[in-house]
């Protein structure tokens, strides 16, 4: 297994640097523009790894695409200044990312009990690149509502998509079986 195909640096690195790039890329444009640079992150490290599948048979395969059309929702937003792209100040813009990341972790932790190690890796990235959205409000106060849209759209997909899983059946000495993960097929080589 190669390094780029590790799950930890799938879910944790490539969504951290990818984030960092994005924010430092669109701060250029504007304060409006450089908090989509987390999402940009997210959507950019999803095509990476899971990547966008078409026509998508699972829950899981859909995130990147919801992310995705999250992230276009957002842009347009801010390109026409609609409610919701002014800039949140610092302490509530950190209080926001910190309580998404938190959420996102959450979920991880959950999907990872609950028997899905990609939906548990996915949800990592949602918390990876919310923490460096979470830093950015922090340091520099340039978090708006409308670039948080495709994060919550992701963790609430991911949530969906685990509580959907449909819970094992005890056997006959009444200990659940053991399932295999449905959507996670990995490439050993």
């Amino acid at each position: 297994m190669s390094f780029l195909q590790h799950p930890a640096f799938q879910s944790l690195v490539l969504p951290l640097l990818l984030a960092v790039a994005g924010i430092a890329l669109l701060r250029w444009a504007g304060t409006r523009w450089s908090s989509l640079g987390a999402a940009l992150g997210l959507v950019l490290a999803m095509a990476f790894w899971p990547g966008f599948d078409w026509p998508a048979s699972s829950r899981a395969q859909t995130l990147p695409w919801i992310a995705l059309a999250g992230l276009v929702v957002a842009a347009l937003a801010v390109a026409l200044k609609a409610p919701g792209t002014q800039v949140l100040g610092r302490r509530s813009g950190f209080l926001v990312t910190a309580l998404i990341t938190a959420l996102a972790v959450a979920l991880a932790v959950w999907a990872a009990l609950g028997g899905s190690l990609l939906l548990a890796q996915l949800a990592l990235m949602v918390g990876s690149v919310a923490g460096v959205a979470s830093l950015w409000a922090w340091r520099s106060a340039s978090v708006t509502p409308a670039s948080l849209l495709p994060l919550l759209l992701a963790g609430l997909t991911i949530a969906y998509a685990q509580a959907s899983l449909a819970p094992t059946a005890p056997d006959a000495r009444g200990e659940a079986a053991e399932q295999d993960d449905p959507y996670y097929t990995p490439k050993w080589k």
